[in-house]
């Protein structure tokens, strides 16, 4: 099978601004080489840069807070707690001394009742403010774990929001994918690009793929593909593609819509490297071989009331087989016998095949000829040169 197509790059890609910014620079140009993670343009990464640089300060400063919590109040300001702790202690210790001796002078009528209430007062004050220095000493000698809590969750928001600014500050550089070359600059120094922007691309270097236009007959044909031979005209330069697999061909069915056409894309790992994408490549696809196919030169065949016919020479006479032809190339035509009357022994009448009839009497006219094969493969054997003749062997 005879197609026609081109050769393009198996990778190609456009690489666009993922940030937005004035691009700073560009470093390649058109059809330069490059490799794998070489810097190609870059935008101007300052504004991000200092939005990293704030995250980094509020961050060490959410760290030391946290530390600050873990480590509780300083030693003058626990000194001080405790020494609130037993002024509140005195202060108790006398409430409780002075509420006895009320309580002795009220049961002797010596004072009123409302002495004892106001002491009764003064001790459960006391007691509250003890108990409320002793809370304040008691927080001061440990973490409390809410706080901590809430400074790491606002440490971590912190430390999110700062490796998404440095991803940002990352992506201000446009690197190669692969190695390829630059084929296109969409953009030139000093233009302001918004992220998705289009800034350069490329094509990868290392394979090439063969892109061919196949009749929608063949879509059915294609698992069958075996090897294929490729011209390149404008290079003069001849290549094959043996041994192809299923994970080196793909097809895109009705890829034109006007022709209904498949299209077939073959990798080419092994491809010359003096090819290069957009040469056009003819091609001859071979789809494995078809064994016990007859074949008989087209002067053999004649078209009669009955069908599509050939004679062969049989006791001196001419004898009609009915045939089924199929495809014609370089003279030759595949046939079909479905009496079964042909066989590499039969002589088969080529010199007049339109002009004899049933019972005709027929002699070979050159008994004895020499084989003669033709220089292209593709073409059958020519055994005799005479009006009767043997139809070509089954390929096998």
């Amino acid at each position: 099978m005879r197609a026609v197509g081109n050769l393009q790059a198996r990778q190609r890609v456009t690489l666009s601004a993922e940030v937005a910014g004035s691009v700073k620079s560009i470093t390649v140009e058109e059809g330069q080489k490059v490799s794998a993670g070489e810097l190609l343009a870059s935008v101007d990464p300052r504004g991000y840069s200092l939005e990293v640089r704030r995250l980094e300060a509020d961050l060490s400063a959410a760290q030391k807070s946290i530390e600050k919590a873990k480590k509780g109040l300083r030693n003058e300001e626990k000194d001080q707690l405790k020494a609130s702790v037993a002024s509140a202690q005195s202060d108790l210790d006398l409430a409780q001394k002075n509420l006895a001796r009320i309580t002795d002078l009220v049961q002797q009528k010596v004072l009123a009742q409302s002495e004892l209430d106001r002491e009764t007062n003064n001790l459960r004050q006391a007691q509250e403010n003890l108990r409320s220095q002793q809370a304040a000493l008691s927080a001061s000698t440990q973490s409390r774990d809410e706080d901590i809590e809430t400074l790491q969750l606002q440490a971590e928001a912190i430390l999110q929001q700062l490796e998404t600014a440095r991803l940002q500050l990352a992506k201000a550089d446009v690197k190669a994918p692969f190695d390829g070359v630059v084929v296109l600059k969409s953009v030139e120094k000093g233009t302001y690009v918004k992220s998705g922007d289009p800034i350069l691309e490329m094509i990868g270097s290392d394979t090439l793929k063969a892109v061919l236009e196949l009749p929608q007959a063949y879509r059915n044909r294609l698992g069958k593909l075996r090897s294929a031979d490729f011209f390149v005209k404008e290079l003069g330069i001849q290549f094959k593609r043996s041994k192809i697999t299923p994970e080196w061909v793909r097809t895109i069915p009705d890829a034109d819509i006007f022709s209904g056409g498949v299209q077939l894309q073959i990798d080419l790992p092994s491809a010359p490297e003096s090819l290069f994408p957009g040469l056009t490549l003819e091609s001859q696809l071979n789809f494995g071989v078809r064994r016990n196919v007859m074949h008989v030169p087209a002067v053999a065949l004649v078209i009669t009331e009955k069908g599509t016919v050939v004679y062969i020479r049989k006791d001196g006479h001419a004898h009609l087989v009915p045939v089924k032809a199929g495809k014609e190339k370089d003279g030759l035509v595949e046939i079909s016998d479905f009496t079964r009357q042909l066989n590499p022994k039969v002589e088969l009448i080529l010199r007049g095949s339109g002009a004899v009839f049933p019972g005709a009497n027929v002699f070979p006219v050159n008994p004895n000829p020499k084989s003669h094969v033709e220089k292209d493969s593709s073409k059958a054997l020519k055994d005799k040169k005479m009006d009767s003749k043997q139809p070509s062997k089954p390929k096998s």
